[in-house]
């Protein structure tokens, strides 16, 4: 009996040492949808994050609460090459709108772990409660069964309160809940050397408005945007752009950590960015952006992470300043990697610290830098201590397995077991030695 129990405590300890550890792995793989407000009156950035690169193909849905006419919803695919096929299905239903959109490629979706599929633009105002996500996310590697995410969760970021719902021509709006606009800055110009400046604080999470940039370009300003870590310099004089429809531009920057863009540059990334706007600036700007002052008076190298190609391009060379601080040309808004190391052989002319962006149409580097998707890279991990468990050698490997799409369902089913077996055991015991007079 005492042998029985202790086999039953064992394996209860093993399943619960699996599921300590498979649940972590199987929430990490879970993929997540989101819908980013663009900064265009109307219009999300539909993407998807945490995504495995091993998809080739993927179906899913979002559901509005509320009829539209669907004729006038748009869809503008961020990545249409003629082999895809991306084809969106709507559809009413219970007075709803639902999106169903089916993707396939003859390459991973998602080369590292998020990707913007399509700029989804709505026939009126929507809320962020307006939106959910369907049952189910279906991705299919390239050979192999498709793969069902249960319930996949969706967010909906970047809608700045007070941002108004105008952009590009009309009246200039102030500053509310989020949104910067002229008339809180208008009377903050600053004069030297014969240039008229304007800097404007940002906080996290404030967005700058359309107007803040044309009223500059009226102005002839240096508009300088000071996020505290970075800084912003855009010299207006030559006018900008602005399209028909912009309400605002977010221009916080992130760091990434994606082992693709590192092992892609041989490890010798610097930093690793992402501008939250994405596309075309009103005009050019350099961003200050630190990246160590231990690479003060060296050099660094601007590459522009071409998501569609699988490849970084060569941008610019620039001589990092003497506090660690990289002066760095857009002028576009996207993902891009500074290298202390040069992989292209544009680098090697002579160049400026900031020089003029090419456009991003511009030509490819003559020696490409390829990126790898993202799970083809190995996890860099520690060596384990040695396991303590008096559980056979190959119960210990089995523990260590993630286990398939079906394992968290048979943990949950073999701990209950277990345990009961337990339970049964030292009652049949107690009642054993009970009548044991």
């Amino acid at each position: 009996m005492k042998q029985r129990m202790r086999f039953f405590a064992a394996l209860l300890t093993a399943v619960m040492a699996f599921a300590c550890r498979a649940v972590p792995a199987f929430a990490a793989q879970q993929p997540h949808i989101v819908l980013k407000a663009s900064g265009v009156q109307n219009q999300f950035i539909l993407r998807l994050d945490n995504f495995s690169s091993r998809f080739y193909a993927a179906e899913f849905t979002i559901y509005i609460d509320r009829p539209l006419d669907t004729s006038r919803i748009q869809i503008a695919w961020r990545d249409a090459a003629p082999t895809d096929v991306q084809h969106p299905v709507m559809a009413q239903e219970n007075g709803r709108t639902g999106i169903t959109f089916y993707i396939s490629r003859n390459r991973p979706i998602a080369n590292s772990s998020s990707v913007e599929l399509a700029e989804l633009t709505f026939p009126q105002e929507l809320p962020a409660s307006a939106f959910s996500a369907g049952s189910e996310l279906k991705a299919l590697e390239e050979t192999a069964a498709p793969t069902i995410f249960q319930n996949p969760s969706l967010t909906v970021t970047g809608i700045p309160a007070g941002s108004g719902s105008g952009g590009g021509s009309g009246d200039g709006g102030g500053d509310s809940g989020g949104a910067l606009g002229w008339d809180s800055f208008s009377d903050k110009i600053t004069q030297s050397g014969g240039k008229k400046t304007l800097t404007v604080p940002v906080s996290g999470g404030e967005v700058i408005r359309w107007d803040i940039f044309q009223e500059a370009a009226a102005e002839k300003l240096i508009l300088r945007l000071d996020y505290g870590k970075y800084i912003w310099t855009f010299d207006t004089s030559k006018g900008v752009n602005i399209p028909a429809g912009r309400i605002y531009y977010d221009l916080a920057v992130d760091e990434l950590q994606y082992k693709n863009l590192s092992a892609a540059v041989e490890g010798s990334d610097l930093v690793q960015l992402e501008i939250a706007h994405s596309g075309p600036l009103p005009c050019q700007g350099v961003l200050s952006y630190p990246v160590g002052q231990e690479h003060g008076g060296e050099k660094a190298y601007l590459s522009y992470y071409n998501e569609e190609a699988s490849r970084l391009d060569y941008r610019q060379t620039v001589t990092v300043s003497g506090d660690g601080t990289a002066d760095l040309a857009f002028d576009r808004a996207s993902r891009y990697v500074v290298s202390s190391r040069s992989f292209w052989s544009q680098s090697q002319q002579t160049g400026t610290t900031a020089p003029a962006a090419p456009a991003a149409s511009g030509p490819s580097a003559s020696s490409e830098v390829t990126v790898p998707p993202e799970d083809t890279i190995p996890e860099e991990t520690p060596p384990e201590p040695e396991p303590s468990s008096s559980l056979p050698a190959d119960a210990e490997e089995e523990v260590k397995g993630d286990g398939p799409a079906w394992a968290l369902p048979l943990i949950g089913g073999l701990v209950l077991i277990a345990a009961a077996a337990v339970v049964f055991l030292q009652i049949r015991a107690q009642r054993g030695s009970d009548y044991s007079i």
